[in-house]
């Protein structure tokens, strides 16, 4: 009796899902809905998320957001993603190290450029953070930094073997 409280007026609910359903442009959102619909029809989790492409376990959560906080609760929210492993003040000290600072000044090979792989090496050395190259890119395009090629100096041949990309400040 208590299961048949809960849905008072299941024609409706199910005639409100349908109709957001035929509006919705958003996939994710669409495919929530339709989650809801079909459990409102009676279909069990697993059966939904055979349908539907999902785990049992995130129509369960589907569910459960409904029932809690209506339609409003399947909408999508932002996700923030991992936490930094750098703080601000470390952040900051790369910035101020591939500014004005080559790697030979901070104890590496002797280069005169700074490289994703050596900066990833310095940041190891420096907090023992490991990161990979491509997160390393990530943080100084998040620090302002973008990359450019060496211009070339001699004008008669390109050395494509030398080319290696280089870091400048630029503003966004």
């Amino acid at each position: 009796m208590e299961h048949t409280a809960s849905y008072d007026d299941l024609k409706a609910r199910i005639h409100e899902v349908e109709k957001l359903m035929k509006t919705e442009k958003k996939r994710r959102l669409y495919e929530r809905y339709q989650a809801i619909m079909l459990h409102l029809k009676g279909y069990a989790h697993v059966k939904i998320a055979e349908i539907i492409g999902r785990s049992s376990l995130t129509v369960g959560n589907y569910v459960k957001r409904y029932q809690k906080l209506g339609l409003v609760g399947l909408e999508m929210s932002y996700s923030p993603g991992a936490p930094r492993r750098l703080i601000v003040e470390q952040e900051e000290r790369v910035c101020e190290v591939v500014a004005h600072h080559t790697p030979a000044d901070m104890g590496l090979k002797a280069e005169m450029n700074w490289t994703a792989p050596l900066l990833r090496e310095w940041i190891y050395q420096e907090w023992g953070i490991a990161y990979k190259k491509r997160a390393v890119l990530s943080i100084l395009h998040r620090l302002g930094f973008r990359w450019t090629y060496p211009r070339q100096v001699d004008n008669c041949k390109k050395d494509y073997a030398a080319i290696e990309i280089r870091y400048s400040i630029g503003a966004r």
